[in-house]
């Protein structure tokens, strides 16, 4: 018997020591052992919640994912919990309230992030919240879960070699204003960015064909804007996603009836995908039958993509979207959150 005992003692080792470094490694501090930190993966940002719960909540997707949430606390004389991700589409992040509501009950405030491109009908991602519920009850899905098994592996290769973690910032030069010597009406990357957006925007052949140098660079960015620019209602498949509508709205009347005070933000976008992108393809018109609901549902609307625009300069702005985590996000932090209260 102590042979037998011996033998299934090392013949489960490697599976020890494997268990021990996913735990000491996985990137989702799933299990509590780095304090109360978060990475950017969905269960990683619940997980957090669930070690330190605050009454106040941030959801959405990855324009709300990186404030510096210590600058949050002190701007609104509040203690929040950031459970926003990247590639949240909307009702995701609605069933994620759900989700901590049942949970958490004490649920205060919400912040909700919120723009056209996540109304899009055509932005569609799968709803992740059935199996990171399951994820989260249950250590056992977790750990067998291939995704983070890679995410680990990749951990560990990082640190190895001393790669740190990416920032969305940047310095800009005055090359990027211009191509072959003639001035640009945006910046390279930003019309680069906005040729991204028609993607789930335009009809299929709307646009060119985008040209990269060996810099990495869009090499016909001219071409491009002129495209874009040139682009008519016409060559628009967005339309706004009349489910995704009514479940915010269902959410607000939820809110409403269990004292929970929701402000749905509609964070600032550059002139270069207001310009390019929304004008051209009427997006702008589209938008506003839904934007009148919103204003009617009894939530809290703060409009700094249409309505509000604060103009931000380009320098502000990492790409056409998501604004820059050095140069512009502690000014937006403490313009949307001085609002917020």
């Amino acid at each position: 018997m102590k042979k037998f005992i011996a033998k299934l003692a090392l013949a489960l080792l490697p599976a020890a020591l494997y268990l021990a470094v996913f735990v000491a490694f996985e990137p989702n501090n799933y299990f509590g052992l780095r304090g109360v930190t978060s990475g950017n993966a969905p269960i990683a940002r619940l997980r957090a919640y669930q070690l330190d719960p605050q009454p106040n909540l941030l959801l959405g997707d990855s324009r709300m994912a990186h404030f510096d949430m210590a600058l949050v606390d002190e701007v609104s004389g509040a203690s929040w919990s950031n459970v926003s991700y990247g590639g949240a589409s909307l009702e995701e992040s609605i069933d994620e309230f759900y989700y901590l509501y049942e949970t958490a009950p004490e649920i205060q405030r919400v912040v909700l992030g919120l723009s056209f491109y996540t109304l899009n009908a055509g932005y569609r991602t799968a709803n992740r919240m059935s199996t990171i519920e399951t994820q989260l009850k249950n250590p056992a899905a977790y750990i067998l879960n291939l995704e983070y098994n890679i995410n680990t592996l990749t951990v560990i290769g990082d640190k190895l070699a001393g790669r740190p973690d990416a920032e969305e910032t940047a310095e800009h030069t005055a090359a990027e204003y211009e191509e072959n010597g003639v001035p640009l009406p945006y910046r390279r990357d930003l019309i680069d960015y906005a040729a991204t957006l028609y993607g789930n925007c335009a009809v299929s052949g709307a646009l060119p064909q985008r040209v990269y140098g060996e810099d990495g660079a869009l090499a016909n960015a001219a071409e491009m804007a002129r495209a874009m620019l040139s682009a008519t209602p016409a060559q628009s498949r967005f339309s706004v996603n009349g489910a995704a509508l009514e479940k915010l709205l269902d959410l607000a009347k939820f809110c409403e009836q269990n004292g929970v005070e929701l402000t749905i933000v509609l964070p600032p976008m550059d002139e270069s995908v207001r310009r390019l992108v929304c004008e051209p393809l009427g997006i702008d018109e589209a938008m506003r039958p839904a934007l009148e609901a919103l204003a009617a549902s009894g939530a809290r609307v703060l409009d700094y993509e249409w309505q509000n625009d604060p103009a931000y300069p380009d320098g502000m702005f990492f790409d056409g979207f998501h604004i820059d985590t050095v140069h512009g996000l502690p000014q937006w932090t403490r313009t949307l959150f001085e609002e917020v209260g």
